[in-house]
């Protein structure tokens, strides 16, 4: 759900609009120091309008750790955004540093990227289009859901959802997250979602089951953190989804992924330029430390 340049980003807040609504009381002093004095509605609107603002004006580019799983793989990896799309290299595999045979493999793709990015700017063209689908579907959202406040974590405000019985849902996407309900955190000071959680609570068919079939107890987990003044990432992305339909090009129905040590790089980086920086003493230092 949600949605951006990394698998992981492209889930960051698309699920979050789904809780936007709702006139704008007056402002005073005790909606300031107290955020569940006005409606939820309210508060996700601002939250949703935050992060949409936050999303187009944000080109930073970032180097970062990612722990990813699927039914198909266990790595960590050392990635890097560059403005062609993102570039990295596994550290190891199921647990187990790379063999030299192995490390020497990854160098090798990494350089054959560096020479030739064309698969890179594909990869990024998925993202683009998963970003746009997300877009799309959070426009739909507002609609879709009703809220309400469920308590605190820290200096975060935590809000239940489910669905809106008036809502009918347009296309195949908005009928599976229709058909979720789950709780969202946010920060009320900075207007940033923090995290999100759902379960899909009924079955989804799409053309009597022929298109595809998403069964009940399927769910998602998103947390974010803010990682330089301004500018927060996912870290952790869990999904869990039973079934078969295919929205995201981006996005395994089965994946966890635990995003850390962020680095800042510069906007222009070029592939070229990450690639040695994989190769380099800066990748074997923080290669060593993640071991």
């Amino acid at each position: 759900m949600g949605f951006h340049r990394a698998s992981t980003r492209i889930i960051s807040f698309g699920p979050a609009a789904a809780l936007l609504i709702a006139s704008v009381p007056l402002a005073g002093t005790e909606t300031a120091s107290d955020p569940t004095k006005i409606p939820p509605k309210q508060l996700v609107r601002e939250v949703v309008n935050q992060e949409v603002d936050s999303s187009e004006a944000d080109h930073s580019r970032w180097m970062y750790r990612q722990q990813h799983t699927d039914p198909r793989s266990n790595e960590l990896k050392e990635c890097i955004d560059t403005s062609e799309g993102t570039i990295c290299r596994v550290l190891a595999r199921n647990g187990h540093p790379l063999t030299p045979q192995e490390e020497q493999q990854e160098i090798q793709q990494i350089q054959e990227l560096a020479r030739n990015p064309a698969r890179l700017r594909e990869q990024q063209k998925a993202r683009r289009q998963d970003a746009d689908r997300a877009l799309k579907m959070e426009q739909l959202l507002p609609d879709a859901f009703d809220y309400e406040y469920d308590g605190r974590e820290g200096r975060y405000v935590r809000l239940r959802f489910r669905p809106a019985l008036n809502f009918r849902p347009p296309d195949r996407e908005s009928r599976v997250f229709h058909g979720m309900v789950g709780s969202l955190l946010v920060d009320p000071e900075s207007k940033r979602l923090v995290a999100i959680k759902g379960q899909l609570v009924k079955d989804v068919d799409f053309g009597l089951g022929l298109l595809g079939r998403l069964r009940r107890g399927g769910s998602f987990q998103v947390r974010r953190e803010e990682v330089g003044k301004g500018v927060w990432q996912t870290t952790l992305l869990d999904v869990n989804i039973h079934g078969r339909a295919i929205f995201f090009r981006t996005i395994n129905a089965r994946q966890h992924e635990v995003t850390d040590n962020f680095k800042r790089v510069p906007s222009n980086l070029t592939v070229a330029q990450a690639a040695s920086m994989l190769e380099g003493p800066l990748f074997e230092a923080r290669s060593e430390h993640a071991r």
